[in-house]
Formats: C-alpha cells, sequence, structure tokens
C-alpha cells in the first residue's frame, strides 16, 4: 500500500492568486491595492472565523514580514516600514503593549500594519489602546468559504492538477477531513498523487476513501 504522507510542498509561501475569493472580492481587492502602495489607508486589520484564510492572505503579502502571535511573542523595534502581526488575540499583555508601540511608530514614520483576529477589534480581550488602534484603519471581515464553495474550489483544483474530482468525493471530503481551505488543498495534492500512483483519472469516494485509511494506518504505526 502507498504511503499517505502529506508532505505538501514544505516551506513554500502561498500566493494571493491561490486564495479562493469566495464572499470576499473586497478583502482581496483591498489587499492588493496595500500591497502595492495604490490605496492610502496604511493600516488594515482582518478578522474572521479560523479557517476563513486570513494566515494565507498574510503569508501571501508578505512572507518575509510575517509575524504568527504567541503569548510569547514580542514585537522589538524595527526600521522596517512594514509589519504584519497574525492572530493578535494571542499575544501577551506585554506582547501587546509592544505591538501598540510599534503601531505608533508606523503611524509617525509613514510606515504600514497589517494585523488579524478572530473578531472585530472592540471585542479583543486586549490592552485597550492597541484594540482602538486596530480599530483606527481599514477593518474587514474574511468570510469562510460555503460548503458549495469549498467544493467547487477542490474541483478547480483537481482540474489545475489534471485531474477530476467527482462531486459526491468532494462532499465525502468535507464530511471526513478538516474543513479549512489549508488543510483541503493539501488533501488534493496527495490525492492527486494517490490517482496518479493508481492510474486512476478521477478521485472518487473509494479512492479518497482509501486515501484517508492509509493516512489513519500510518498516523496510528509511524
Amino acid at each position: 500500500m502507498r504511503q499517505l504522507v502529506l508532505d505538501m510542498a514544505p516551506g513554500e509561501s502561498p500566493r494571493l492568486e491561490d486564495f479562493v475569493t469566495g464572499r470576499n472580492a473586497e478583502v482581496v481587492q483591498a489587499l492588493r491595492q496595500w500591497a502595492e502602495g495604490r490605496d492610502g489607508e496604511r493600516f488594515i486589520y482582518l478578522w474572521g472565523e479560523p479557517g476563513a484564510g486570513k494566515t494565507h492572505l498574510l503569508r501571501a503579502l508578505a512572507p518575509h514580514r510575517y509575524q504568527a502571535c504567541t503569548a510569547d511573542t514580542c514585537f522589538e523595534p524595527d526600521p522596517h516600514p512594514l509589519l504584519l502581526a497574525d492572530n493578535v488575540d494571542r499575544l501577551s499583555p506585554q506582547g501587546a503593549e509592544s505591538l501598540f508601540h510599534r503601531f505608533n511608530e508606523r503611524r509617525e514614520e509613514g510606515g504600514r500594519l497589517l494585523a488579524t483576529g478572530p473578531c472585530p477589534p472592540g471585542q479583543l480581550n486586549l490592552l485597550p489602546d492597541l484594540a482602538t488602534r486596530l480599530g483606527w484603519g481599514l477593518v474587514l471581515r474574511v468570510h469562510a468559504l460555503e460548503d458549495q464553495e469549498k467544493i467547487t474550489a477542490l474541483e478547480t483544483r483537481a482540474a489545475q492538477m489534471g485531474v477530476r474530482l467527482a462531486p459526491d468525493a468532494g462532499r465525502y471530503i468535507l464530511t471526513h477531513w478538516a474543513r479549512d481551505t489549508g488543510s483541503l488543498f493539501s488533501l488534493m495534492q496527495e490525492l492527486n498523487r494517490w490517482s496518479l500512483s493508481t492510474h486512476r483519472p478521477m478521485i472518487t469516494v473509494p479512492l479518497v476513501r482509501e486515501a484517508l485509511a492509509a493516512l489513519q494506518l500510518q498516523t496510528n504505526h509511524p
């Protein structure tokens, strides 16, 4: 049985072109303008449920300036004008204070900041002054894809790989796999490999079932 490794392009940065827009056309347009410096708005805050694609968007825009926030994150003084902070709700009080200072520096010096969180700035359990500043700029919601949009996106990704995805296979994947687009597309890449190795031109429910069973076997017996 072929091993299911799920080692999808390690280290490869997401691209804005790969983001499935869905109801987020306004978000994508605003970010394109922001990245190109064509928009007068220098500060953008994106919010939405986990798996909606916020991390994809940030890493696609400036992978070398991307910072995933944790309880240990502290933003040191940095002359670079660009700062990207993902999941600011995870910052400690000290981390939030450091981001507050970095925000002020970029506001005074003409820099730009792009941040994300799970809710609007006013609902963040953060340093109040930081939450207020995050709401000063453009605040945009990133909508998660609906189920049919996810299936359509999976069919499109399969076609780009040169393989067909049966409609019922798309629904089966949504029922039996993580539903965020990153996980879904990672699985699609491996299913394409599985399809090629088994000489089957279409990804069907039986093929998906075999692949997921192999993954479960690999997880239980590394």
